[in-house]
């Protein structure tokens, strides 16, 4: 073989090759018209290109009657909100219905945008009883968009699932609101030596119980004269009467000298 034509052989595969995986997603949607509202919104932010330069995508398509509300919002938050409709893999009917009961997360273009936090660029997809729900992976975020068509499809290039609503995904119009902090923890005052008290204080104090001791019962003294004996110039009943005997005698002794006289 003529060397000369290896070159151009490898060009014309290459070419091929690209042609086969190359596809124009506007002139794709524009075959549906379910689907008008969704294809300007893609080409008016510029995502159609994006999406076009891409080999392998599957794209959540919202129907006319779903957009909602997107249309008013500015081109850069519809483009966000639309580029998490574009899962960078292919999906079909029958590779979703492989998931068998299951939720799988799905890589989207909003990931590889480099804009996303936390969960922003995943969704969760869930399949049960048949049916498939898509929402977005972040935390608490509602998922109830369903699957309700194929409407084409290029194995294994390109996917176009239609889908009930748009894809909310919390905080990608907005600064998601950050997570409650914990309260801070309270710092325990360092604990300060005792105060020393003041002699005023310290006598101002009410003696405690174990303070008070029994006074001892005062002891009698033997000089001391008793509660219960009498005074010491009180005279007992015999020595008075003595007395008064004696008295008497005097008397007598007194009265007959005077007899005896006359």
């Amino acid at each position: 073989m003529n060397r000369s034509i290896i070159p151009l052989l490898c060009s014309f595969l290459l070419l091929s090759a690209s042609s086969a995986s190359a596809f124009n997603i506007t002139k794709i949607l524009s075959q549906y018209p379910d689907y008008t509202n969704f294809n300007d919104l893609i080409s008016k932010t510029g995502l159609a290109s994006e999406i076009n330069a891409k080999s392998t995508i599957t794209l959540l398509a919202i129907p006319n009657g779903a957009i909602g509300d997107l249309t008013s919002k500015s081109n850069d938050v519809v483009k966000k909100i639309l580029t998490t409709h574009v899962v960078l893999d292919y999906y079909d009917t029958m590779k979703l219905q492989k998931l068998k009961d299951k939720t799988t997360k799905l890589t989207t273009m909003f990931q590889e945008s480099g804009k996303a936090s936390n969960d922003q660029g995943f969704l969760n997809v869930t399949a049960k009883d048949n049916t498939f729900v898509f929402g977005s992976a972040v935390k608490d975020a509602q998922r109830d968009s369903r699957l309700e068509k194929s409407v084409m499809n290029q194995p294994y290039n390109i996917s176009i699932l239609g889908i009930s609503q748009p894809i909310v995904t919390p905080g990608i119009d907005s600064p998601l609101a950050p997570s409650s902090a914990p309260p801070p923890k309270a710092n325990t005052p360092k604990s300060s030596p005792p105060k020393a008290e003041s002699p005023a204080e310290e006598e101002a104090e009410a003696p405690t119980k174990e303070d008070i001791t029994e006074a001892p019962a005062p002891s009698k003294d033997a000089d001391s004269p008793s509660a219960d004996s009498p005074p010491a110039d009180a005279q007992s009943p015999s020595s008075s009467s003595a007395e008064k005997l004696k008295i008497s005698f005097g008397f007598f002794v007194l009265l007959a000298s005077m007899v005896a006289a006359y």
